[in-house]
């Protein structure tokens, strides 16, 4: 579980640094004085768990939660034991009162476990809810699933935690991976060509410049989807 901490005072830092390494699933990968830095590390790597203090001299805890656009979890450690109803408010994993025992904060890291192991099972169904039979998958689609013929597929863009399935009519959005739709895709037919890519293999019309021409669209091909890309090409040309 990665995990950050935010807190203007070092030696609160200290305490939850010094107990984070006692725990082993638990992996503290930054701390900050200044919440504003903490942003640029929530923006490039996953972070499943914030410790954070409410009075920070930048910006209150509470305002800075809401700068954030998919915030994780969060622990709010403080000083102030009023504040625990905003906390909570706020669908805080749990609120430690400063000074906390190491198994005070122990129980709170357990709570964000289970759940993210709950979240984590959720998304499992939900990406089940897209089911790939023969020749059609029937893909949810808001409050409705629908059938789409595999036949009639150009080819699949991944947005982030969505898809979006091209068939030449009006695109259709899922949200689900690109790891899910492929895994249960027949490789024989479609293909992975780039990380936010999957081609029908059948409506290839060209290849130009390293690019995959279908229905004029222009699709990249990744560095690391080349070698399998253009054995599949090698093996099929005359």
């Amino acid at each position: 579980m990665n995990c950050i901490a935010i807190d203007d005072e070092p030696l609160a830092l200290d305490i939850i640094t010094e107990f984070c390494n006692r725990i082993s699933y638990v992996d503290l990968v930054g701390t900050f004085t200044n919440p504003f830095e903490a942003i640029k590390l929530l923006n490039s790597k996953e972070i499943d768990l914030i410790f954070l203090d409410i009075h920070i001299p930048q910006i209150n805890g509470l305002e800075f939660l809401k700068l954030l656009y998919n915030p994780p979890l969060v622990i709010f450690a403080t000083a102030y034991k009023e504040h625990a109803f905003l906390g909570y408010e706020n669908d805080a994993v749990d609120f430690l009162i400063k000074p906390f025992s190491f198994d005070r904060f122990t129980k709170s890291i357990n709570k964000a476990v289970q759940l993210i192991k709950l979240k984590n099972r959720t998304e499992i169904i939900k990406e089940d809810k897209l089911r790939i039979s023969g020749e059609f998958m029937m893909v949810k689609v808001e409050y409705s699933t629908i059938r789409v013929n595999l036949d009639d597929i150009l080819y699949i863009e991944g947005l982030k935690d969505y898809v979006k399935i091209f068939t030449g009519r009006s695109p259709i959005l899922t949200k689900t991976t690109m790891k899910n739709i492929i895994d249960k895709l027949p490789p024989d037919r479609f293909l992975r060509v780039h990380k936010s890519f999957i081609v029908s293999l059948d409506k290839i019309n060209r290849i130009e410049n390293s690019r995959i021409i279908i229905d004029n669209q222009h699709i990249p091909i990744g560095e690391s989807f080349r070698l399998p890309f253009f054995e599949m090409v090698n093996r099929n040309s005359i």
